[in-house]
């Protein structure tokens, strides 16, 4: 499996750096095209499978960035944290989507007396 493929369940730390075009970018930080045919945007399950997160948005599409400058900004309890030490998803249109008006996804543009409807929702579960 491509180190960009996500579609299937996968340990985001394994192999994070190993190919050129993730030491470019130090890790991730990229947009996915969400398949609107999923009720789950995405799902992140922590490496001890105690707690699970899932994302459900109308957004076409969600930005990954997995830490990847984080190292010596400042945490709550007066130290640093390291490169990686958190992820974001982000969800959003997809970027220069408004130099593409023939992208399969919602306008991201915004019409007078338009009303801008969408939802994210991040939902927990506590794994027993």
């Amino acid at each position: 499996m491509h180190d960009m493929d996500l579609r299937q369940p996968k340990l985001l730390s394994e192999k994070l750096l190993e190919s050129a075009e993730r030491q470019i970018t130090g890790g991730y930080d990229h947009a996915y095209l969400l398949d609107k045919t999923k009720a789950i945007a995405a799902q992140l399950i922590s490496s001890d499978k105690k707690v699970t997160m899932n994302v459900t948005t109308t957004k076409p599409s969600l930005q990954i960035y997995t830490g990847n400058f984080l190292q010596h900004t400042p945490n709550r309890h007066n130290g640093e944290y390291g490169n990686f030490a958190g992820i974001a998803l982000e969800s959003q249109f997809l970027p220069d989507s408004p130099n593409h008006p023939d992208w399969p996804q919602p306008s991201c543009f915004l019409q007078p007396e338009q009303i801008y409807e969408h939802y994210t929702a991040y939902q927990f579960f506590i794994n027993q």
